[in-house]
């Protein structure tokens, strides 16, 4: 079965909320409704007992209603009163005054319910063949003392006519507000759900290779357009990661084929032209250095990709920085000694950081190496170490070769080498400076960059202390 979509879902629920809302909200009028039709039809009973009160006269025990008929209106409501009217003699229990209509109805009581009716609440609803009716009972007595009881009534057949006509006109428009409540929904659901519909034709459109491509977006800076503008975010993340992966990727093959059509060559040549022992040693020792270099590729592409993937983590400890900085000049002494490069250091006493020890050494050892590698002889190193503003200040100068501008923003980048031209007799991979960078990042730091063609480069590293 075809499950059911978003809009008839959002439809149905709309719907039912609504039917459950408009049902309640009729059954609270009927109620309403018929509390104050009861309590109408009982005032308009009780004003008619009252008004019949003050024109009844006992004459010989025989109640008279005494009013003049010249006036219409007192007329009119005498007669109106007396429509449903009987008066009974207490003592005797006898039936005095009786209205046609009440007798029609064959409303009587005996002693018994006579004796009740006086006892208890003076209103009296009775179920007869014409309907409910229901009765004021007044008890009257006369100047010699003597006890009535003076009923007065009313057909209580209008109020539930009116609110049979209100529950037949709830059955036809529950239904139809319900389905015009649905058809509304419908539509304006489909046009909530439109540009809905509209990104998603076109996130179907898009293929690795039109990355570059974005969802529509309608300017109404509501939830969809939210969503689109967030997933359009996605999208160029996602656009820049492929294209780091495909550069990363040409970039491996370019590092790697290079070592291994050398080593292919070698292998050849061999087998073609060796003469003797000694020369396929001499041949295997050169492709042993070949596969070191090869081996030093792949440890630090997998460093550096287990690093970006959140495989490796800082560690956080005290981080003795004068002395990292001195171990890491010691280190680094004799390579710089035997390239004719001078190697020295001005850090303050006492510097310290938390963090993790190793990977800050081999951020500032890849730096070091940098400058030594790219620094000609007759050159100079400085490594610097001091506070500022709260912050660490690591700084690596050299006197070397240094970069263009065009290359300053790219040299972070995996693979990346600048000015191939001034290093291609100088070994390297340009995966250093990448790692350095994200150490820094880990360290919630910054990294500045200051170089010029010939006039060497300043690398300046900022950390907290904490």
């Amino acid at each position: 079965m075809k499950p059911r979509g978003l809009r008839f879902k959002l439809t149905l629920l709309y719907t039912a909320i609504f039917t459950v809302l408009l049902s309640g909200f009729f059954v609270v009028a009927y109620y309403l409704l018929a509390s104050q039709l009861d309590a109408t039809a009982t005032d308009e009973l009780v004003e008619r007992a009252t008004g019949l009160r003050g024109y009844l006269r006992f004459e010989n025990n025989q109640p008279q209603l005494v009013f003049d008929t010249g006036d219409p209106e007192v007329a009119s409501f005498v007669r109106t009163a007396t429509r449903y009217y009987q008066i009974y003699d207490l003592s005797t229990s006898a039936v005095l005054v009786q209205s046609p209509d009440v007798q029609f109805l064959g409303v009587e009581f005996t002693p018994a319910e006579l004796h009740s009716i006086t006892e208890f609440p003076v209103l009296t609803d009775i179920q007869t063949d014409q309907g409910r009716f229901r009765f004021f009972n007044d008890r009257v007595l006369s100047e010699p003392g003597r006890a009535y009881l003076m009923q007065v009534g009313a057909s209580l057949e209008p109020v539930h006519l009116a609110l049979r006509h209100f529950t037949r006109l709830a059955g036809w428009l529950v239904p139809f507000a319900v389905l015009v409540a649905a058809a509304a929904g419908w539509l304006m659901t489909g046009r909530t759900l439109s540009p809905i519909k509209s990104i998603t034709r076109a996130a179907q459109d898009i293929e690795v290779t039109q990355l570059n491509r974005r969802l529509p977006v309608v300017g109404t800076g509501d939830e969809v357009d939210q969503l689109a503008v967030t997933f359009n975010e996605a999208f160029t993340r996602l656009e820049r990661a492929v294209g780091e992966m495909k550069r990363f990727t040409a970039s491996i093959a370019h590092e790697l084929r290079t070592p291994l059509a050398g080593l292919r060559g070698e292998a050849e040549f061999a087998l073609l032209h060796s003469q003797s022992l000694d020369d396929c040693k001499i041949t295997l020792a050169s492709q042993i250095e070949e596969f070191d270099k090869l081996n030093h590729v792949i440890h630090q592409l997998l460093t550096l990709a287990q690093a970006e993937s959140g495989e490796l983590r800082m560690a956080r400890e005290h981080v003795e920085v004068t002395s990292m900085l001195l171990d890491a000049v010691d280190t680094f002494s004799l390579v710089a000694s035997e390239k004719g490069v001078s190697l020295e250091i001005d850090c303050i006493p006492d510097l310290a950081l938390t963090g993790d020890r190793q990977w800050l050494e081999r951020a500032i050892f890849n730096l070091l190496d940098n400058a030594i590698k790219y620094t000609p002889a007759g050159g100079h190193v400085n490594v610097y170490g001091r506070r500022e503003g709260g912050k660490i200040v690591l700084e690596v100068t050299d006197t070397g070769n240094g970069i263009s501008q065009e290359a300053l923003p790219h040299i972070f980048e995996r693979f990346y080498r600048a000015d191939p031209s001034r290093s291609k007799d100088i070994e390297g991979v340009g995966l250093g400076l990448s790692l350095v960078k994200w150490i820094v990042d880990q360290y919630q730091g910054t990294i500045n960059v200051e170089s010029r063609p010939d006039h060497g480069t300043r690398i300046r590293i900022l950390l907290p202390e904490h």
